[in-house]
């Protein structure tokens, strides 16, 4: 196991590298100078933007930019920000924390009702239930995220009054950003819960757990379930840039803080220090929750080892 783990984390820094190299081309590639941006149409000499330009080290050709962008990543260094004039680092963990707290509440949401939906419908297959809960599943799905945010925003926020509808503190404020963020996650977990529940009921072990005379319950829970959740857990493992990329609509429509209005911001006005380590942020996340995925398989099925 310990192998494995190393392996893996040696793999970490190629892949920050490759996405990094591709996140810093793409942002050169695209047309717009980040000096006029910076100056928002006021007027400026030619001796300013110049000057403006040496200070951010635009003058320089793009691969002395590249060499010089990596060999201060590895430290943990991205700069300052264009717009703020602020380190990212301190930018970023300011934003960090609503991010993830908004992404916490999503999962959970996603992950409890999507199984809980699933194994209804994988219990009584091909029934009345199955058919209305796999039809709550795909509206999860096909639903727009904006679009839920704003119905979710008028019934309950405008017509009843329950929750606020601007961004705020508390529990009361999460509530909507974080059930439309979990509605992502739904649909594909219901589904998928549902076709192993469905297979699983039918296993050989499943038919001897029920004629030793243990309870439904147990054998649902302890057997049938646990052996589901791998797919699960795999599917969580790589919807996460799902819960990030909802994550910007829902910040945006609820005009929350968060990494996804920061990048958002910093992608319009080219900002590049601020988009190069958002990007290696989220690469990082994504290379660190797979690795959990595959060590939580051994936990759900002990037959599973890695050599």
């Amino acid at each position: 196991m310990l192998h494995y783990i190393l392996r893996r984390l040696l793999w970490t820094g190629p892949v920050l590298l490759v996405a990094t190299t591709l996140a810093f081309l793409v942002l050169h590639l695209i047309p717009g100078d980040p000096v006029n941006l910076m100056l928002a149409g006021r007027p400026a000499s030619e001796t300013v933007r110049q000057n403006l330009r040496r200070n951010l080290g635009l003058d320089r050709p793009i691969h002395e930019q590249y060499v010089h962008f990596v060999a201060r990543a590895v430290r943990g260094d991205f700069s300052i920000s264009f717009r703020t004039r602020e380190p990212v680092i301190e930018e970023i963990a300011r934003q960090l924390p609503a991010t993830l707290e908004l992404a916490t509440a999503g999962i959970l949401i996603g992950v409890s009702v999507g199984m809980m939906l699933g194994l209804i419908a994988g219990l009584r297959p091909n029934t009345y239930l199955d058919g209305t809960t796999m039809l709550v599943a795909l509206l999860g799905i096909s639903l727009p995220g904006y679009w839920t945010a704003m119905i979710l925003i008028y019934v309950f926020g405008l017509r009843l009054g329950w929750v606020p509808i601007v961004a705020g503190g508390g529990l009361q404020a999460l509530i909507l950003p974080s059930i439309v963020v979990g509605s992502f996650a739904v649909g594909d977990i219901a589904r998928l819960v549902r076709a192993s529940i469905v297979e699983i009921r039918m296993e050989d072990y499943i038919r001897t757990a029920r004629a030793k005379g243990l309870p439904e319950g147990r054998v649902v829970f302890r057997h049938a379930l646990r052996n589901a959740l791998i797919p699960v857990v795999t599917l969580i493992g790589l919807q996460l840039g799902l819960f990030v990329g909802g994550g910007v609509i829902t910040e945006t429509v609820f005009a929350r803080q968060g990494i996804g209005s920061l990048l958002v911001g910093a992608i319009l006005e080219k900002d590049y220090p601020v988009v190069q380590a958002v990007i290696v942020l989220t690469t990082g996340a994504y290379i660190f929750a797979n690795l959990a995925v595959d060590l939580a398989y051994a936990l759900l099925d002990p037959r599973i080892r890695y050599a």
